[in-house]
């Protein structure tokens, strides 16, 4: 029996004639005996008012999805968030948009035929409180004990195809093996997701990166044929080999992507942006010429990934395109060239402290996917190398300069383009040798700058 099933509205209702049941992944979850804090149910037997009128006394009611008769409820005492209440409804599609369907909510009628419009079995389950009995008319209970994913109809997905993509990201989620006849129904239905609005894409892609591999989610969307309408750069990849042959660059981002959610060498693993750095950051070798240095195939890369994401609409689960964009173009750096701590530090000044070392896990999520043990070893060296550095708090910003711009005005030097020229010569200066971010020294440094002179005064034994 549900908790929920204790609270004093249940009983109130069932006095009133009412039959409440959770549907939906609230069912699924509890099944598979994962916690769910939002939670769907479904009410019998009252209509709409009166059910808005008995709620009342118990907690909060809001009538927030008025052409689909839910209610937002927040019992007294529930520590979760509102729960949606919805009667049994009928949806009849009039055309190819999510929003393009008839739809009739009607209190009298069986859960059974509410259940019926949903998409997968797994999803099409009702527990009946209090008793906890468990509706089931689509065997969904024995699809998730054998990990299977199978629709429900094969309306389910002409009528709306989002739900193609909810499919995959349910089979990645909960390792389920999708049903042949579900497959080719979503081959068939794989264009129409162009139909759909980009904020609910986004949403369905949000849930796929809490998969513990979202590669299978994006192998799954490669094989129906969907992965080439909502993200065309990663499809193309699966056309271009590896640099050794083995394998497609699809595969090697894939592996990559994976290493970024769960690899325990990360410390920033499972990061939204970081993650979606790893989806793109190969993006661009499909349109750049085949001797393409590094640096400008990672520019195309982010430039391609901010676009993507931006016509996605990504920011609306939180997604940062710019700061995607950043990682990926500063992602193609030789780490040979800061072997020393001057020039990790110069590279950490660039960047923020923080964006480098996501910077850093990005290339060792790489290796980590797709090279030798060995290959991992540069990028774990640096990440612990700028660790020391930050624990030494060395000044890696104008702000941590021993004198700022007021400092230098007193020395006669006005506002404007050349002051600022003169605190970031300091700032190189100091990214050099830490040592030297003294107060008397970068104020003589900066008058013999000043002056026209080139060489700096010694300040002490470089660091």
């Amino acid at each position: 029996m549900h908790e929920l099933a204790t609270f004093p509205f249940v009983r109130a209702l069932q006095a009133r004639g009412a039959r409440i049941y959770l549907v939906g992944g609230t069912v699924r979850d509890a099944l598979l005996g994962l916690a769910r804090k939002d939670l769907d149910l479904l009410v019998t037997g009252v209509p709409q008012r009166q059910l808005m009128r008995l709620l009342r006394p118990y907690g909060r009611v809001q009538l927030t999805g008025r052409a689909f008769g839910v209610i937002k409820f927040l019992p007294q005492g529930w520590e979760g968030p509102p729960i949606d209440i919805a009667l049994p409804r009928t949806e009849v599609s009039t055309g190819v948009g999510h929003r393009d369907f008839v739809v009739t909510f009607d209190h009298t009628l069986p859960v059974e035929t509410d259940l019926q419009r949903r998409d997968f079995t797994i999803n099409a389950m009702a527990l009946e409180l209090p008793s906890g009995r468990l509706i089931d008319p689509f065997g969904g209970q024995q699809d998730l004990a054998r990990r299977l994913l199978r629709q429900v109809s094969p309306r389910a997905f002409p009528e709306d195809p989002l739900r193609i993509l909810r499919g995959v990201q349910l089979a990645a989620r909960f390792a389920l093996q999708v049903d042949p006849e579900t497959q080719q129904a979503m081959q068939a239905c794989a264009a129409l997701i162009t139909t759909v609005a980009p904020e609910r894409i986004a949403e369905e892609l949000r849930k796929l990166f809490q998969a513990p591999q979202p590669s299978r989610g994006f192998a799954l969307m490669q094989e129906v044929g969907l992965l080439g309408h909502i993200l065309p750069e990663l499809a193309r990849l699966a056309e271009l080999p590896e640099a050794t042959g083995a394998s497609s660059l699809f595969a090697r981002t894939l592996r990559r992507l994976d290493a970024v959610q769960g690899s325990p060498l990360l410390e920033h693993r499972g990061e939204l942006d970081l993650l979606l750095a790893a989806l793109f950051y190969d993006s661009g070798r499909a349109e750049a010429p085949p001797a393409a240095p590094a640096a400008e195939v990672a520019a195309r890369s982010a430039r391609l990934a901010r676009q993507r994401l931006e016509a996605l609409k990504m920011t609306t689960i939180g997604v940062q395109p710019k700061r995607v964009e950043a990682l990926i173009a500063a992602s193609a750096f030789d780490p040979v060239a800061l072997a020393s701590d001057a020039a990790l530090r110069h590279f950490a000044s660039r960047l923020g402290a923080e964006m480098a070392l996501r910077v850093l896990e990005l290339r060792l999520a790489d290796s980590l996917g797709n090279g030798p043990p060995e290959a991992q070893t540069p990028f774990l060296h640096l990440r612990q190398r700028l660790h020391a550095q930050l624990a030494r708090q060395v000044p890696l910003g104008l702000p941590q300069l021993a004198v700022n711009g007021h400092d230098l005005q007193r020395l006669g030097i006005p506002p404007g383009p050349r002051l600022g020229r003169i605190l970031n010569a300091l700032l190189h200066h100091v990214l050099d040798n830490p040592a030297c971010n003294t107060r008397d020294h970068l104020l003589a440094l900066a008058d013999e700058i000043a002056r026209g002179g080139a060489s700096a005064p010694a300040c002490c034994p470089p660091s």
